[in-house]
């Protein structure tokens, strides 16, 4: 895994504090994928693992949709475990099924068995032998017929290469905005508040990004023993071969 923890490669944490506010548009489009992907997960098999949980919307949304399981929530960036730990101390129920790591998945002994894993925004920060060290690890520790769920970068889909608006929300008297610019190898994500026409803050994401699509995911998973079965152009589960 590529980032270590609470060091100036943060590349995350400058995002922290606009994610909530602007995800909303995202997440009603990710929500319904990742409940269908974990239907039928099993907690008895073990620990829910989410790979990059970032300020816990997949935290939460994952462990709503297994009740029962705990989660493992691993999250490299200090300013998204802050607000990870904000979204725990206001549900308690679920602070105690959820154990935050701060770290990469190389920083945590995995327990031998997994009911579901979810690896959202990740897999395109790693390199070809990062994804296939990350797919043996999966394939063996998910219970039989345990989900993965997956995203990749949909070429087909933004972001472009030129500007686009993401998100906006009011918030008091200021405008949030989140702006997208593709390139080759990733996007910049730009935060924006405005007063009226005036651009009181903005704070740039670079994010570099590999490009995996879904074929390429669906071969690297078969060469570890695992199935991909895509549910978007973007999004996938995979599971172990029976």
């Amino acid at each position: 895994m590529p980032l270590p923890p609470d060091t100036d490669r943060d590349l995350y944490g400058g995002a922290a504090e606009f994610y909530d506010l602007l995800a909303g548009p995202a997440w009603a489009r990710l929500g319904p994928h990742l409940r269908r992907a974990l239907d039928g997960a099993d907690p008895a098999n073990g620990p829910l693992l989410d790979l990059g949980a970032g300020t816990g919307l997949s935290t939460e949304a994952a462990a709503d949709a297994v009740p029962g399981a705990r989660v493992i929530a691993i999250e490299p960036s200090a300013g998204m475990r802050i607000a990870l730990a904000t979204r725990l101390a206001c549900r308690p129920g679920l602070a105690e099924r959820v154990t935050v790591v701060a770290g990469t998945l190389t920083d945590v002994p995995l327990p031998d068995r997994l009911c579901a894993a979810v690896v959202l925004g990740v897999v395109g920060h790693l390199d070809l032998g990062e994804r296939a060290a990350l797919w043996r690890s999966l394939a063996a520790r998910l219970a039989p017929g345990a989900p993965a769920v997956v995203d990749v970068l949909d070429r087909t889909a933004p972001p472009t290469r030129a500007p686009l608006r993401l998100s906006t929300r009011r918030v008091g008297d200021l405008d949030y905005e989140s702006w997208s610019e593709g390139a080759d190898d990733g996007w910049t994500l730009t935060y924006r508040v405005r007063d009226g026409e005036t651009v009181v803050r903005e704070h740039a994401v670079p994010l570099p990004w590999s490009g995996i699509g879904i074929e390429a995911l669906a071969e690297e998973a078969a060469a570890a023993g695992l199935q991909c079965t895509a549910l978007a152009p973007d999004f996938a589960v995979i599971r172990p071969t029976p």
